[in-house]
């Protein structure tokens, strides 16, 4: 007699396996858009933002699979992830030829926005705000020019009134390790996403397959005569 082939772990690892993907394509694509749109590589933006969603389809599809049991919608399932994964290799390393040079430009926009900025066109400002720093090395990059006034910017809430607002770290090193930090994670999370991606192929297959041996057996039942 054939052994039969129990649906759950496949079920319960698919499921699983797409909810990590989703909690780490959250980090993926929010790392991604702060380190490509810090280079101004718009493109770049673009490409992670289709790599976010293709990732987020084919998760909430393995959830819906899992939860259903249906090999149907296993085959799509199996079908889409392949094509994510492929997705990733060539986002990998399309990120890898750009990542040293993405922080670099990020360095030189600090710098560039800083020699622009005015009393009327704050245009630090943004960089300021998001990062919570001041000038390119500090607020000395400021206070130390004639007039020796602090742009509101570089305080907490744009309030300079209390001294213990003020961001005394300069964008060109704070602003600059934390778009690397990103870059890193972003670097890891499509490694990480890649692999839970392979996972969830296996836990698929075998789930789709489990669920067919069931149905034939279901079909293969004999039917009770009273």
């Amino acid at each position: 007699m054939e052994k039969s082939f129990s649906i759950t772990p496949w079920k319960y690892g698919l499921f699983t396996t797409c909810a990590f993907l989703v909690v780490c394509n959250i980090f993926f694509l929010s790392c991604g858009v702060v380190t490509w749109g810090s280079g101004m590589a718009v493109h770049g933006g673009y490409g992670v933002a289709l790599c976010g969603a293709a990732i987020f389809g084919a998760a909430f599809l393995g959830i819906y699979v899992a939860l259903k049991e249906s090999y149907k919608y296993s085959i799509h399932y199996l079908i889409s992830t392949g094509l994510v994964a492929v997705l990733l290799v060539v986002y990998f390393f399309t990120y890898m030829s750009m990542k040293g040079k993405l922080v670099h430009q990020f360095e030189g926009r600090i710098k560039d926005l800083f020699e622009r900025a005015t009393d009327r066109d704050d245009t630090m400002r943004p960089i300021h705000a998001l990062f919570a720093c001041c000038g390119v090395n500090g607020p000395q990059d400021y206070t130390g020019e004639q007039n020796g006034a602090l742009p509101a910017s570089c305080c907490y809430a744009f309030d300079c009134t209390v001294e213990a607002n003020l961001y005394t770290q300069g964008c060109s090193t704070k602003a600059v390790n934390n778009v690397k930090i990103q870059s890193e994670v972003n670097y890891y999370m499509t490694i990480v996403i890649f692999l839970l991606e392979l996972l969830g192929l296996f836990a698929g297959y075998f789930m789709g397959k489990a669920r067919k041996m069931m149905k034939l057996k279901e079909d293969e039942a004999p039917i009770n005569e009273d």
